[in-house]
């Protein structure tokens, strides 16, 4: 008995992917908007049907994150007249609500988007379960006209744009 409970706890801490949740996957139902504060741009409280968004989780300590800023604004610009919004995300800020300002007052004006702040991590927990196992910064998603999820990855990843375009033609 001693045996199999030790074996459980080390599956249990050793392999905690088989176990974890799953989280947000292509063909959810997109979870709702939680952040803590809006700190650019106007609020997205609710999806809107007939609105796409791309939503990206972030980190002011992460590089991908930042080297990703020109191409999602470059992204919201090419896309905003065929009412794409993307959003921002900061998560993770581990030092503080601080850092997070001292980035928005330094390099905000590079994001042509809106931005939010989820620091608690609730947002993220709902977007990717509780156990928050399979987060890695940065991670965007995408949400059609009818509030599904159509995309999930990186926002460098190929099929990216094309997941947009499609989403923004239906």
């Amino acid at each position: 008995m001693i045996r199999a409970a030790l074996l459980l706890f080390a599956l249990l801490n050793c392999f905690p992917f088989i176990f974890a949740q799953s989280g947000t996957k292509v063909g959810d139902k997109a979870p709702n908007m939680t952040v803590e504060e809006w700190l650019k741009g106007d609020p997205v409280t609710s999806f809107e049907s007939g609105k796409v968004y791309l939503v990206e989780f972030w980190g002011t300590w992460c590089g991908p994150c930042i080297a990703n800023i020109p191409h999602l604004s470059a992204i919201q610009e090419k896309y905003s007249s065929k009412d794409l919004i993307v959003i921002g995300v900061a998560s993770h800020e581990f030092d503080g609500r601080e850092k997070l300002d001292k980035f928005m007052l330094k390099r905000g004006d590079e994001m042509k988007y809106r931005v939010a702040s989820d620091t608690d991590l609730s947002m993220q927990n709902d977007w990717d379960g509780a156990s928050g196992s399979n987060f890695r910064l940065p991670i965007c998603f995408i949400v059609n006209k009818s509030g599904n999820i159509v995309f999930v990855g990186h926002p460098e990843d190929e099929g990216l744009e094309g997941m947009i375009e499609k989403s923004v033609s239906e």
